[in-house]
């Protein structure tokens, strides 16, 4: 990937090294944070951000990785490679302590519940050195001493040792009482040195006491004598010392060559848990920063939701800071356009826009999360180059305009389809014609390479390029004229001037000079200035009628959607009402046949015959009354009284209720001057 350091400068690159070390919980994470690149590879890209999203995830809300004990053991590993027979003990603590760490996040890792195929991946490329920890563990104590029992020979040694300093200590103290030497003493206390046992003798004193002369103080009026009568036992107290030297030695050097023999997987395993300290630091950055995992593409598409700058968020989060809250951008590039040229006054966020995008697309392709919503967009280029601020040389004496000028040149030298071009005061500098002349054909050479570029200008003519150039777009920062002051709100599609005007009205520049400024410059781009307000108003009207035609057609759909469920619903159910009416009918049919047919088979007398077709209607009744109508008829039956209009069904009349009987099913209608009793089954609503 072609990013010069130029661009990292620019885009502060370092400075989100420098967060993201401070993030590392061992040094190995550290060093890879501060050796951070970004990448050009789609699919390692996206393996280094799913490994943090994985993680973030197992880790959620605000749980750790157990990475405590993990040291740097390159130096030790390079030492053994190179043929070192024997390591000191703190370098074996420093072994000991690591290969507990790969132990406990290994085992961490693998009984996570839940779906992390990345992080179960390095769990199982991590290897252990169980017999090298348990040598480790039965040699040496928590403290590093080698314990007693780490061999025989060394209990044994020890258990000499012991025994000696007794009967050193036995004749010692018998020697101190001695009125032959207690006399000559400084004090009555046994010391040591340089491994042999002494007595503190005043200096005048030393020949009247026989024996060795091991040591004298500083001011030389004391000597230690190690006294003749514990000489012997001094030389056996010594070999025996000696003796245990020999044996902690070999045994250091049999856990020495156990971790010679496994350098190079051992230290394969120390990278995956550096690389997964560094997943670990991107994972504390991520939640402190509240950002969220980027969908990539190579097609050159950026869609950045809510995007926040995130050293500006640094700055909001210090004690005491000035910042206001950070206004998120929405942001795009490479759909519809892939040139954007951005325009509005001084210090109302163009440059920190141009900044956001570069940095994030730097944090992207680095394997991390960004400071944006959920569902925002970047693309992996193989170029990013930027030429933000002032660039002025003193040493090589280039003004400013030279220096981007240069800066310039050597970015169109590769500039191509792959690549991210950040332009900031785009023909500035220089005399304002020159500039803009110079301005639209870095643009237009740019546009014929399909580079994604996004540039921040003052100046006005090249917003034309926005209106008569396919595939480029105008955008500004928006700017409240009531209180002088920027909103930092990006608006894409819409043009923005510097206000100097506006400004000057406001803080009182004299009426006069206000009017003959508005018309110098009215008089200077009147006819540009009318194409522009021309073409505006019709994107504008074009853009409302895009919109208001997406959302008829959206809420049309959603309709169409809704009415063929329903219509699916409702026919299904009748299908059901209509299958299940089937099965009803059929078999009360069926039944009332089988009577039928066993009253024509039988030689009934009329009374058995009306009883039995009594039974039927009966059963007939019964199984109406089950049907919604019958309740509507009892209903309307139930609320029937005298005066009521009614109509008598077999006569297709409508009369006046004269009275109604429930008990009898009998009712009496009035017709005029005539009455007539009707079932009641026969009356029905007039």
């Amino acid at each position: 990937m072609t990013v010069n350091q130029h661009t990292l400068d620019v885009l502060e690159y370092d400075k989100i090294r420098e967060l993201l070390v401070g993030y590392a919980a061992s040094g190995l994470g550290a060093r890879l944070a501060q050796e951070i690149q970004p990448l050009t590879d789609l699919h390692r890209i996206e393996q280094l951000i799913a490994e943090t999203t994985e993680l973030k995830r197992l880790l959620s809300p605000d749980r750790y990785l157990p990475l405590g004990g993990l040291h740097d053991l390159s130096p030790i590993l390079e030492k053994l490679d190179k043929g070192t027979d024997i390591l000191i003990i703190e370098e074996i603590m420093s072994i000991k302590d690591t290969l507990r760490a790969f132990r406990i996040v290994k085992g961490y890792l693998e009984d996570a519940k839940g779906d992390y195929p990345h992080l179960r991946q390095l769990a199982g490329d991590i290897r252990l050195y169980p017999d090298i920890e348990a040598k480790i563990e039965n040699t040496l104590n928590e403290n590093g001493a080698v314990k007693n029992s780490a061999s025989p020979e060394l209990k044994s040694i020890r258990k000499t040792i012991q025994t000696v300093k007794g009967r050193i200590q036995g004749r010692l103290q018998s020697t101190l009482r001695s009125k032959s030497v207690s006399p000559y003493l400084q004090d009555p206390i046994i010391r040591e040195r340089k491994g042999r046992p002494v007595i503190a003798v005043k200096e005048r004193d030393a020949s009247r006491v026989p024996g060795a002369v091991r040591d004298r103080s500083d001011r030389g009026n004391t000597v230690f004598i190690e006294p003749e009568v514990v000489r012997e036992l001094g030389n056996e107290l010594q070999a025996a010392i000696d003796a245990e030297g020999a044996e902690i030695v070999r045994l250091l050097r049999e856990i020495t060559a156990k971790i010679a023999a496994v350098t190079e997987p051992m230290g394969e395993t120390l990278k995956i848990l550096a690389h997964l300290d560094l997943t670990y630091a991107k994972v504390r950055f991520s939640r402190d920063y509240d950002m969220n995992p980027s969908t990539l593409n190579v097609n050159g598409r950026l869609n950045l939701k809510a995007g926040r700058h995130p050293l500006l968020l640094t700055l909001q989060r210090e004690e005491d800071s000035e910042v206001e809250a950070v206004v998120p951008i929405n942001f795009r590039l490479g759909d519809d356009f892939n040139i954007l040229i951005i325009t509005g006054p001084n210090t109302g966020g163009k440059t920190i826009t141009l900044k956001t995008v570069g940095l994030l697309t730097l944090m992207a392709q680095s394997g991390m999360h960004i400071p944006a919503g959920e569902g925002s967009e970047l693309a992996v280029f193989s170029h990013i180059s930027a030429d933000i601020g002032d660039e002025q040389s003193i040493e090589q004496s280039l003004s400013t305009f030279s220096s981007h000028l240069r800066n310039i040149a050597e970015i169109l030298s590769s500039a191509d389809e792959n690549s991210l071009v950040l332009l900031d005061e785009l023909g500035g500098g220089t005399d304002p014609a020159e500039g803009a002349a110079l301005g639209k054909s870095i643009l237009e050479y740019l546009h014929t390479r399909n580079a994604r570029t996004v540039v921040s200008t003052h100046i006005s003519p090249l917003k034309n390029l926005g209106y008569t150039v396919p595939g480029i777009e105008n955008a500004s920062v928006e700017f409240d004229t009531v209180t002088l002051r920027p909103t930092y709100k990006l608006l894409i599609g819409t043009p923005g001037s510097s206000n100097a005007l506006v400004i000057a009205k406001r803080l009182g520049l004299p009426d006069e000079v206000i009017t003959n400024a508005e018309n110098n410059s009215a008089g200077q781009n009147d006819e540009a200035a009318e194409l522009i307000n021309q073409l505006q108003a019709a994107k504008v009207v074009m853009e409302k009628n895009k919109r208001a035609a997406t959302e008829a057609n959206a809420e049309a759909a959603r309709l169409e959607s809704e009415y063929r469920q329903k219509l699916d619903e409702i026919s299904a159910h009748e299908k059901e009402i209509q299958a299940q009416l089937s099965v009803d009918t059929y078999a009360l049919l069926h039944q009332i046949k089988g009577q039928i047919d066993r009253l024509c088979q039988s030689e009934a007398s009329r009374r058995s015959l009306l009883e039995s077709l009594s039974e039927i209607s009966t059963y007939m009744a019964g199984e109406l009354n089950e049907f919604p109508e019958a309740q509507e008829r009892q209903e309307f039956i139930h609320e029937l009284k005298a005066g009521d209009e009614v109509r008598v069904h077999s006569l297709d009349s409508v009369g006046i209720l004269s009275n109604v009987n429930p008990q009898t099913q009998k009712a009496v209608v009035r017709f005029g001057a005539m009455q007539m009793t009707v079932p009641l089954e026969d009356v029905g609503a007039a």
